[in-house]
């Protein structure tokens, strides 16, 4: 007798990707510091100019690492989607 179980990966993910902000937060935080033009804003391809502080470096590595491991996610979760609904025709 077989009993078939399945354990959702999903904290696990959501685990590793708040470790993954924390250290570019980090990370962000550590060139923000060791900037060497701090007087000097930073230029966002034209649209936004912010100066070159710990925080706003940190800032700025959390909202983009966030921002690309949430188009991540939801790229696998739609894939999954497609991938359940193949195994069931099948």
């Amino acid at each position: 007798m077989t009993t078939e179980s399945r354990i959702s990966a999903r904290p696990v993910f959501g685990a590793v990707a708040v470790v993954v902000v924390l250290v570019a937060g980090g990370i962000g935080a550590i060139v923000g510091a060791s900037g060497q033009q701090r007087a000097v804003p930073m230029d966002l391809f034209g649209l936004v100019s912010f100066p070159m502080t710990p925080a706003s470096m940190a800032a700025f590595g959390m909202l983009v690492t966030a921002g690309v491991l949430a188009l991540l996610f939801s790229l696998v979760s739609v894939a999954a989607r497609y991938d359940d609904e193949a195994g069931e025709r099948a």
